[in-house]
Order: C-alpha cells, then sequence, then structure tokens
C-alpha cells in the first residue's frame, strides 16, 4: 500500500524501486530521502530521491562522493550509505511508509554539498549586480 501523507524534504521513506535497470538501485522496500523542495512536493504527483543502502555487510567501502550516515539516522541496526549518485525522481505512488525525518543539519548540507559535487555545480560570490535583465 501506498504512502498517502504529506511528503517534507528531509523525510525518509521506504520506497519501491522496482522496476530498476543497470546499475540503478532498485529493491522492493528501499530507503530513500527526499531532497526536492516542499513547494515542489506539495504541488507534483513526483518527488526527487536519493537512495541509501545499509553500510554492513558491504564488500566495498563508501566512497569520497557518499554520505555515512550513522546507525539509527535511517534503522536502529545499520549505519547507512547515502549515494547522491543515485538521484532518482519518483513517483510518490512508490513510497511505503514514512521512516521519520533526517533532522541533523550537518549530515543535511553534507549530503547537499555532495549533490552539488556529483552534478557539477559552484556557486562563487557576485560582487556586482547582475547585468543580466
Amino acid at each position: 500500500m501506498s504512502y498517502t501523507g504529506p511528503v517534507r524534504r528531509w523525510d525518509m521513506f521506504w520506497a519501491n524501486l522496482e522496476p530498476s535497470v543497470g546499475s540503478e538501485q532498485g529493491g522492493r522496500r528501499r530507503p530513500v530521502i527526499v531532497i526536492s523542495n516542499n513547494g515542489y512536493n506539495t504541488v507534483f504527483d513526483a518527488i526527487t530521491v536519493i537512495s541509501a543502502t545499509k553500510l554492513e555487510g558491504k564488500a566495498r567501502k563508501a566512497y569520497t562522493f557518499e554520505v555515512i550516515l550513522p546507525k539509527k539516522a535511517i534503522t536502529p541496526q545499520w549505519a547507512s550509505i547515502v549515494m547522491p549518485q543515485q538521484i532518482r525522481s519518483i513517483s510518490k505512488k512508490r513510497l511505503q511508509e514514512r521512516i521519520g525525518t533526517l533532522d541533523d543539519e550537518l549530515l543535511q548540507r553534507e549530503i547537499e554539498n555532495r549533490l552539488l559535487e556529483h552534478l557539477d555545480i559552484a556557486f562563487e560570490a557576485d560582487d556586482e549586480p547582475s547585468s543580466r535583465g
């Protein structure tokens, strides 16, 4: 059954990401974090998320562009690897159950920074007013 309540930025859900293709993150029950803004989330039936996977038991280590969340951030028993390279827009109908909200502002900023790096977006100080009109 799909989750039907409000969806806000930094909310975490169990989501059904099947079918997946190639190296996309899949799974009938995969944790995701909503990263799209609340205005968008309120109006549209799709949201933008990044997926996570448990850290324990992995043959690989987390890459420098991924973010490690401590135990209890998503589930009580597992630390998680958040994968900004797996940014994806999904239908809200894929959401199964709300896990909670990522309230830690330092982790939020780290995820945002890794997303910007992945998308090769850099901000520079703008000392002069823009001449665009």
